[in-house]
């Protein structure tokens, strides 16, 4: 990966200090001390934090980049994380320690997890209600591509009642999150269609499962839904990119469709016509997975949980587009920024 659209990384350290009595000592990971970028970034030094009540430790093997640490390093979420601040919202690895009150877990553990940030360190705590054992076979770049696309799209598709009888459209459907609702789709019974431009990333959805694939840079999207649905119409629309893509997408939903708000790659909030939700009797659903971190632990670790054994069953594969170290886990995230693969993006730790 070239390094030229970025300054120099910073110090890095020689890597974990590991004393047999009190753990690790010193870690280094990605930091930012000010939200304001990526450019802000940099791989430093510092020690681990002890696991508290109800958490885990895990040293972390891969971590996944997202739109979502984007976001955070730019300011934009609200509310905003505390400084100095470690992105990385999912990881998988082994645990290191476990805090007081934690139970079904011990030190040595393979697992999966949500991490409320933090997780592109070589150390990351992570809740234990919102970790998962990884079975045999399942390897922990694969475990790491899984909670925020996979086990935060199927919270939506659930929250959204998708089953047999649906017709569900997925936008953006070559990205990460795109794959995901796509194979999730399928597996709940629905039929998929599938939005994506370019004829590369218009062969991928068919792939992981889509039913028809539209590429709106070719074809209007409205005849291609109309086709594709014997003029049914869309029941459910799954929009994790954003900008005009609800406006193209509302003349095609039946009535009463239930429109999935997943997130903006597109850089900015979709439009939605008032009107047009209430002349198709719409229901407008947002899919913030981070917040459903807080608001909803039990949820997520039955999703987490639920994703982790159709893969070992090989129902679901995700795509790993891209995978960098630790020393160039700011180039993992301006691949995703630039969107420049479709699937998964892993930061990686170790040689």
């Amino acid at each position: 990966m070239p390094h030229g659209r970025f300054p120099p990384l910073g110090r890095q350290s020689s890597g974990l200090i590991q004393n047999e009595l009190t753990g690790p000592q010193v870690m280094k990971g990605l930091r930012a001390h000010h939200l304001k970028g990526l450019e802000t970034t940099a791989i430093e030094d510092w020690q681990p934090g002890e696991p508290q009540e109800d958490q885990i430790r895990i040293a972390v093997a891969a971590a996944g980049a997202n739109f979502a640490d984007l976001s955070a390093l730019s300011g934009e979420r609200r509310p905003s994380p505390p400084v100095p601040f470690t992105p990385g919202l999912e990881v998988a690895g082994a645990v290191s320690a476990v805090g007081k009150g934690v139970k079904g877990f011990k030190v040595g553990d393979a697992v999966v997890a949500f991490t409320p940030w933090g997780g592109m360190a070589e150390q990351a705590l992570a809740p234990a209600a919102t970790a998962v054992a990884i079975p045999k076979g399942l390897s922990l770049q694969t475990a790491a591509a899984l909670p925020m696309a996979y086990a935060g799209a199927l919270l939506a598709l659930n929250r959204a009642h998708v089953g047999k009888e649906d017709r569900l459209l997925v936008f953006g459907a070559s990205s990460h999150i795109g794959l995901a609702a796509v194979s999730l789709g399928k597996l709940l019974g629905a039929q998929v269609i599938a939005a994506a431009s370019g004829e590369q990333r218009s062969a991928l959805p068919k792939e992981y499962g889509a039913d028809h694939v539209i590429d709106p840079t070719t074809s209007p999207l409205a005849e291609g839904i109309a086709n594709a649905t014997a003029k049914k119409g869309i029941s459910v629309v799954f929009d994790p990119v954003g900008g005009n893509s609800l406006t193209a997408a509302m003349p095609a939903a039946a009535a009463g469709a239930r429109i999935i708000i997943a997130g903006f790659a597109a850089g900015k909030p979709g439009t939605l016509n008032a009107m047009a939700v209430f002349a198709k009797n719409a229901q407008v659903l947002g899919a913030n997975t981070v917040l459903e971190l807080s608001t909803n632990p039990e949820g997520v670790r039955a999703a987490l949980q639920q994703v982790v054994v159709w893969a070992a069953e090989g129902k679901l594969k995700p795509r790993v587009a891209a995978q960098f170290p630790l020393a160039q886990a700011r180039h993992a995230l301006d691949y995703v920024q630039t969107r420049r693969g479709s699937g998964a993006v892993l930061v990686t730790m170790g040689k």
